[in-house]
């Protein structure tokens, strides 16, 4: 504990120093593999506009890591479900434990066991602070607390830096209405997303309590859509008001955090530049995490294969189209009265749309056409 408190206080007096970000997370993740004896330890900053976590520093990595690698946030990554929830995440046996997936770059390191805590300021998570064990570890809540601590000095440093750098940036009067806009819309999204980590949280908390795999399962097919909406917000527009979503960029950062279950199962994205407002935007990407959903469900095994999405918008008659196919074997009939083909026809109504199942030699294709504006 002493050892703890020791290098806690070590990062606060160097997060008073001018220190570049690069300088301050390196020398954090430093200080935390000392003490904890873990040699590979990481910091990974959350980038809404790609929906991923960056790995901006950390120690005891291979070539190709550090700044070079970025991690999805769904839920099925400890680093995700950690930023989803704003909670610690603990995993004492990764590669058999059933709630998260074992990804390759810990493989490749041989991690077993991990402690993940996000990193938070001004009431956001910045992104999320990472310790992996080659070694099975069981982290008790002396390691959680002192990281959940280590990681709020941090936090704070982070903050500072940013405010310094925000200053600076704000000289000219033009420049500071800028900043003034874009930091409101920053500020509402927020709170927004706290809103939805606290669900999350919850859900997440229901799901790990459920007695059967098919409550488990739908408790984890609740999450994905919370987290569609939330991917959502995190896309408005400063540019449009904070009303609007770049729809193209939505759709790829929705289909990046859908869990393929299968390695072998890959997304394929093509979307033309077209902004939704954000009442249209959201019933349309939940469409797709459906239609994405069902082919995983049901369209592949462990051979997988390919669900293209992509999105056509004719300006000219104002009407945008998304369609959603697979490669796999294909689902059969519709399956009357199944929940999400009920939430598909539900949200397409919402969108005065239509949807339309086309017969295909191999897998699934639907596509879904709708006015672009309300």
């Amino acid at each position: 504990m002493l050892d703890y408190q020791r290098i806690t206080t070590a990062l606060a007096l160097s997060g008073s120093e001018s220190l570049s970000r690069e300088r301050l997370l390196h020398h954090a993740t430093a200080l935390v593999s000392r003490v904890t004896r873990v040699k590979r330890v990481k910091v990974m900053r959350y980038r809404p506009d790609q929906s991923d976590l960056f790995v901006e520093a950390g120690v005891g990595w291979k070539p190709g890591v550090v700044g070079e690698l970025s991690l999805p946030i769904d839920r099925g990554s400890p680093p995700g479900r950690c930023l989803q929830t704003g909670r610690p995440v603990v995993i004492g046996d990764l590669p058999n434990d059933s709630e998260f997936r074992y990804m390759g770059v810990l493989q490749e390191h041989g991690i077993v066991s991990a402690m993940n805590v996000p990193v938070m300021f001004d009431g956001r998570v910045w992104g999320v602070f990472e310790v992996d064990s080659e070694e099975p570890r069981s982290f008790d809540e002396f390691d959680v607390a002192f990281l959940r601590g280590f990681a709020q000095v941090l936090g704070l440093a982070l903050y500072r830096l940013e405010l310094e750098q925000k200053a600076l940036a704000a000289t000219a009067e033009h420049a500071q209405h800028d900043v003034r806009a874009e930091t409101l819309l920053r500020e509402l999204q927020h709170r927004v997303r706290n809103n939805f980590q606290t669900i999350l949280a919850f859900l997440g908390l229901q799901r790990r309590h459920a007695e059967t795999q098919e409550a488990k399962e739908r408790f984890g097919a609740v999450m994905d859509r919370v987290h569609a909406i939330a991917l959502a917000h995190d896309q408005l527009s400063a540019t449009a008001g904070g009303s609007e979503v770049e729809f193209g960029d939505y759709l790829r950062a929705l289909c990046s955090n859908i869990d393929p279950k299968y390695e072998a199962v890959h997304f394929e994205v093509t979307a033309s530049s077209a902004t939704l407002p954000l009442d249209r935007a959201v019933p349309a990407g939940l469409i797709v995490c459906e239609l994405c959903t069902n082919s995983l469900k049901y369209a592949f095994n462990d051979l997988g294969g390919v669900i293209r999405v992509s999105f056509s918008a004719d300006s000219d008659i104002g009407e945008g189209c998304i369609t959603v196919e697979d490669d796999g074997k294909g689902m059969g009939p519709p399956r009357e009265g199944g929940l999400g083909l009920t939430l598909i026809d539900s949200f397409a109504e919402q969108l005065n749309g239509r949807v339309e199942r086309d017969e295909v030699e191999k897998g699934t294709r639907t596509r879904i056409c709708f006015p672009l504006s309300s």
